[in-house]
């Protein structure tokens, strides 16, 4: 059967963030760049691709233990959020971003971990009824929109006086960006685009939810 529109998006969206340009300003040049690579491949795409798995392949999947466990709300709020925080930190982001083995360690490890985070809100199974739209919504509030740790990250990259990166610091400048500017640049992509994710998130549930009602 043919890849369901959703499932073609997705793909989209994961070529868009690693191809050039965005690709390989991100991998080498800005740290805006790479910040938003970040919302592609961990917030944008995760949810999209799910969209995309039909009901049958979902239940299938779901049935197995190991993937129950990784994808309980609680452990995949946690986990992500984790990644999130370990694959910023400057000297986990410096050392890694300085080979392509690992800058796709961070790509990998942030769909993987999103597909976790999204997973709950996502996947249609009967799980939802230990999961409803309210809890779903409060999840997203949590995990992206007041996010200690986005909101933590995004204010040290944006007031920060020096930054945080040395590899995006030492990198070929771009005519007309600062390193500070880019910075400051990335922290506001993570704050006010995780924020965005969540809220159009939250909506589609909440009118998914109300015309269920109705």
């Amino acid at each position: 059967p043919p890849m369901h529109p959703l499932f073609v998006v997705g793909l989209l969206v994961l070529w868009l963030a690693l191809d050039w340009p965005i690709g390989a300003l991100g991998a080498g040049y800005l740290a805006s760049v790479h910040m938003l690579q970040f919302l592609l491949i961990g917030l944008v795409a995760p949810p999209l691709l799910l969209r995309g798995i039909s009901p049958q392949a979902q239940a299938l999947v779901a049935d197995h233990p190991l993937i129950q466990r990784l994808t309980s709300p609680i452990f995949a709020l946690v986990v992500f959020n984790a990644t999130v925080l370990v694959t910023h930190l400057p000297a986990v982001a410096d050392t890694l971003m300085r080979s392509q083995l690992g800058s796709m360690v961070i790509d990998v490890s942030w769909l993987v971990t999103g597909l976790f985070f999204w997973w709950p809100v996502v996947v249609e199974l009967p799980r939802r009824a230990k999961f409803p739209p309210p809890l779903r919504m409060l999840y997203l509030i949590g995990g992206l929109m007041f996010s200690p740790v986005m909101f933590g990250l995004a204010g040290f990259l944006a007031y920060s006086e020096t930054p945080m990166y040395g590899f995006y610091e030492l990198a070929p400048p771009i005519p007309g960006i600062s390193s500070r500017d880019d910075h400051q640049a990335a922290g506001a992509l993570m704050s006010v685009g995780g924020a965005t994710i969540a809220f159009i998130a939250m909506s589609v549930i909440f009118f998914r939810w109300s015309k269920t009602d109705q």
